[in-house]
């Protein structure tokens, strides 16, 4: 069995508001009145789902650049690779909500055709061009971050540095909380960077909180880590 899921960078797989609520255990009573970034938010429908729902919520990631053709073309490549390769590491995962990959590609195609409806109706209104570790947004311009998928995942394709900065980054503009799904990466293990982020003397203000959520993929993957802004 391969050690690792093979993936060389980052690619645009969407979830779903229900993934994101149980992800980040979220509560609507504490989302209701908040401002809200998707960090890397890609092609998952949370955003234009919890629009609907009277939450105010933006994404950001690079791949805003793309025409709506290009990044549909995008997502449905990466999610076609995805599935390739899932077969062969499937034992590593817990299938108690997709029940096979033919469940998994539904949650994904449902999150994707979500997201590219609203994406050609609001891309100047809703969807930032932008990327970690420096981004275009104002001191403290969100109350809440999620970050879904991105950081600590691919701790072999970004770097301790990489995490450093994006991590000061989202606390200068976060007002109150980050959280960030998963702290396992892509050889189902919990990145080592976690802990030395946790115990960085320039983060010694801030508030860690490593939270059990009810969502479990990855085996061992049910953790999100809680940051919270003094």
């Amino acid at each position: 069995m391969p050690e690792k899921f093979d993936i060389k960078e980052t690619i645009a797989i969407g979830r779903t508001f229900d993934e994101y609520s149980r992800m980040f255990d979220l509560r609507f009573t504490w989302l209701k009145n908040a401002s809200i970034l998707d960090m890397g938010g890609g092609v998952s429908s949370f955003t234009p789902e919890a629009c609907e729902l009277g939450l105010n919520v933006k994404s950001c990631d690079r791949i805003y650049g793309f025409t709506p053709e290009e990044l549909e073309a995008k997502c449905r490549a990466d999610l076609e690779g995805m599935l390739e390769k899932l077969p062969a590491v499937r034992k590593n995962y817990l299938w108690d909500l997709y029940k096979d990959e033919e469940g998994l590609r539904s949650y994904r195609e449902k999150a994707y055709k979500i997201f590219m409806e609203d994406y050609r109706k609001s891309r100047e209104n809703r969807y930032i061009r932008s990327e970690l570790p420096f981004t275009v947004f104002t001191d403290k311009e969100f109350d809440i971050t999620l970050v879904s998928h991105l950081l600590f995942l691919y701790d072999e394709h970004l770097d301790y540095d990489f995490h450093l900065d994006s991590i000061a980054e989202l606390i200068r503009i976060t007002k109150e909380e980050i959280r960030i799904f998963p702290i396992v990466n892509l050889r189902w293990k919990k990145a080592e960077f976690v802990d030395r982020i946790i115990r960085e003397p320039a983060f010694d203000r801030c508030g860690f909180e490593i939270k059990k959520v009810d969502f479990e993929f990855v085996k061992g993957g049910n953790e999100c880590l809680s940051i919270k802004i003094s």
